[in-house]
């Protein structure tokens, strides 16, 4: 859990400094828990499905990066000091970092992205930059310099180096981290961290949706299933005048868009699911090469199975009057009334079992089945369904 500075509890957090201002908390955390050690982290950036980088340089001369996977031969012709190995989605390598992660329940569950740990040498940086989501940097290993600028202005970046990073950095901020102190920082925060001696740090970071994506998610949505046309039944002969485009033309054409961005609000709730779900393609689970049945799968829970999430699928669900939904990886199952419990046990519980499972309730049978083939649950022992 976090350990809040003093006068600071998780409701003054939201309110005076998520997405507003940076907030230093030292000993934020009490017992890291399991941690990578360096040879495995770069032993996971030896992996074809395991997203890594390799940063090296200085202010000087400019930031290069390499992307993995990498081999060993990499990692042993590095220099003394001056490089960074950055890992993404640890926690869905790795389960034994997952429950660090419960440390930040007083936030929604469906904001929070991934696990970033990297190991940097003495002078490990990435340069300064500014990230575009909420992270926190929890300090595992070593101590780090960090320096903010909280209010970077316009901030145009170097054309002479590799990452994205700021030509122009004046720091107001300067903080020191040690093993289990954590800096928070909102979107648009300038900053700028380098290892003091060889340390690790986790990075939290909190996924937030661009307006572009949502008008994406909702194109797609509305191709498939908005079937109206320009229709101009009203047209006048005032308005025949060769290639000219008329005034009575521009509003047909708005108030077709009018409607089908009011169908698409009507789904709001389903648009944001799917996309808030989405995962990287690579961590995508395998489906079942056998597709099971219901039968199949309340004779294995009643048998004492017990259904987990895979851990590199993403859960959201939604309730409203009348209305409940539950999404994983990207996909929508509507759900009856009253379900709410059974989609809150998929998406935070500890797992499914037979107890949570109406099996009278064709719903909540069907989107298990859907579950199931697609990966999004697996058997916690790892049991075929048919063996059971």
């Amino acid at each position: 859990m976090i350990c809040w500075p003093p006068h600071v509890d998780s409701a003054l957090f939201l309110e005076r400094h998520w997405q507003k201002a940076p907030l230093l908390m030292p000993g934020g955390t009490t017992g890291l828990g399991f941690l990578p050690s360096p040879e495995e982290l770069a032993g996971l950036a030896c992996e074809d499905d395991v997203e890594s980088r390799l940063v090296s340089g200085d202010s000087v001369h400019g930031w290069r990066v390499r992307e993995g996977p990498f081999e060993e031969s990499d990692f042993l012709a590095l220099p003394e000091s001056g490089w960074t190995l950055l890992v993404q989605d640890v926690d869905k390598h790795l389960p034994d970092v997952a429950p660090l992660l419960e440390a930040f329940a007083f936030l929604p569950r469906w904001r929070l992205d991934d696990l970033m740990i990297s190991y940097a040498a003495p002078g490990g940086s990435v340069g300064p930059h500014i990230d575009a989501y909420d992270v926190f940097l929890l300090q595992g290993v070593g101590t780090r310099t960090w320096e903010l600028d909280c209010a970077p202005g316009a901030a145009p970046r170097r054309q002479d180096s590799e990452l994205d990073v700021l030509a122009c950095f004046e720091p107001d901020t300067r903080w020191s981290v040690e093993p289990g102190d954590i800096i928070y920082l909102p979107p648009g925060i300038a900053h700028f961290g380098h290892s003091d001696q060889p340390s690790m740090t986790c990075s939290i970071g909190f996924r937030a949706p661009t307006a572009s994506e949502m008008f994406a998610t909702t194109a797609r949505w509305l191709e498939s299933t908005a079937s109206g046309h320009y229709r101009d039944p009203d047209l006048a002969p005032a308005e025949v005048d060769g290639s000219r485009l008329s005034s009575a033309a521009i509003e047909r054409a708005r108030h077709l868009l009018e409607t089908a961005a009011a169908n698409a609000d009507s789904r709001m709730a389903e648009l944001l699911g799917r996309l808030s779900t989405e995962v990287k393609p690579w961590l995508l689970p395998d489906p079942e090469e056998i597709q099971p049945d219901a039968r199949s799968i309340l004779d294995a829970l009643s048998a004492g199975g017990k259904l987990e999430r895979h851990r590199g699928s993403r859960f959201a669900w939604f309730e409203d009057t009348g209305t409940c939904w539950l999404f994983a990886n990207g996909k929508s199952w509507p759900m009856p009334p009253g379900t709410a419990g059974f989609c809150r046990q998929v998406a935070d519980g500890s797992h499914v079992g037979r107890e949570h499972v109406n099996a009278d309730e064709t719903g909540i049978v069907r989107t298990l089945v859907g579950l199931v083939g697609d990966g999004c649950l697996r058997w916690s022992d790892e049991t075929s369904i048919g063996s059971k």
